[in-house]
């Protein structure tokens, strides 16, 4: 990436963070100016436990000269695409953030507690949630989807985590970042279950290759090192994941995954001029006392938000957002009524192309 891009970044990137607070009404559009449009294919990458400023535009601390990003393709993607600046979690830890990503409610949960339906849950499950989920949605208007969970085993794994105690190695797959198999419709359902699958690239790149076959909702989540997440026991433990590697080099794995994954989708067919990728991360960890939105205490902070589409220009939002708004925005796109807290969300559409760019919106 040129240096250009890294100077471009500490002074704009991480600028906006701080500037949020005090432009909303010089940065945002209303929504009134932005309608819903017709989306063909969504892609969700949800990332994890870092804020706005640590994913976009921070320094390698390993170059002396301030020149090298940790997060280049990251820091590009948000310079050059659609980037809110006040978008925030829902709340604290991980797990009710991805409930809130797929059905609008965290449903009172702070916690990343098993799901009850896992064969290998602990004392303490989450029992069958029963509220209405964007899968429920999409398949009662016949809108294809799945669910790709890398390092999950096996199709429709309902395990917690994988590799298991009893085989050994670090748990990279976390059932808490799989909101799907919390809900009654889906994890007693073997026909939905076929769709939750794991993620591996070669094999998305087929897919993706097939377009009259690729899933029109796809929602992918990174294993625990790969998610800027880090290393949560077992070994041996992946080069850039163990905690003694830093968080630096947990944020270079991440932006090597996006940049694959991001990339693949991009190149792709499937990749159509009313497409969108939502590059989200869940919270922020703690790493900032700054709130929004209604939620309590600081919600989950202060965090990135980056939608991608073909026609896509640099834009940026500091209408406030947070997980609903994703959600209430993909349900725009594919005619669905709003769920929950959605309802009331301010949607993202004001990152997205305006009507008059090519190819966007016919």
């Amino acid at each position: 990436m040129p240096s250009m891009l890294s100077a471009c970044a500490r002074t704009i990137g991480l600028g906006l963070a701080g500037a949020a607070v005090l432009s909303v009404a010089a940065f945002a559009d209303s929504d009134h100016h932005h309608k819903a449009r017709q989306l063909d294919r969504v892609f969700v990458i949800m990332m994890e436990n870092h804020g706005f400023d640590e994913v976009i535009g921070q320094a390698d601390p390993s170059d002396p000269t301030g020149a090298t990003l940790l997060t280049p393709f990251t820091t590009h993607i948000a310079l050059n695409y659609g980037l809110a600046t006040y978008y925030f979690g829902a709340t604290h830890p991980s797990l009710p953030n991805y409930l809130a990503d797929v059905a609008g409610d965290y449903f009172g949960i702070q916690s990343d507690a098993d799901s009850c339906f896992a064969p290998d849950h602990g004392t303490t499950c989450i029992a069958g949630l029963t509220a209405p989920n964007i899968v429920d949605q999409l398949e009662q208007k016949h809108i294809s989807w799945e669910v790709l969970q890398e390092t999950m085993p096996s199709i429709g794994y309902l395990g917690t985590r994988y590799p298991t105690a009893a085989s050994g190695g670090p748990k990279l797959y976390a059932q808490k970042h799989n909101p799907f198999v919390y809900f009654t419709s889906v994890a007693t359902n073997p026909a939905r279950l076929q769709n939750i699958k794991p993620f591996d690239l070669t094999a998305f790149q087929t897919e993706l290759n097939d377009p009259q076959h690729m899933a029109r909702y796809v929602f992918i989540a990174p294993n625990q090192c790969n998610d800027e997440h880090g290393y949560t026991g077992g070994s041996p433990i992946p080069a850039g994941c163990a905690p003694a590697d830093g968080d630096a080099a947990l944020l270079k794995r991440g932006d090597t995954f996006l940049q694959q994954t991001v990339t693949a989708i991009q190149n792709s067919p499937s990749f159509t001029d009313d497409s969108a990728i939502f590059v989200v991360w869940d919270e922020n960890d703690f790493s900032g006392n700054l709130g929004c939105c209604g939620a309590p205490g600081v919600g989950g902070g202060h965090i990135a938000s980056i939608v991608i589409t073909k026609h896509g220009k640099p834009k940026k939002s500091a209408l406030p957002m947070n997980h609903y708004s994703m959600l209430a925005t993909i349900e725009d796109g594919f005619g669905l009524p709003r769920l929950a807290n959605a309802k009331t969300a301010n949607a993202m559409w004001d990152l997205f192309p305006e009507r008059e760019d090519v190819g966007f919106g016919h």
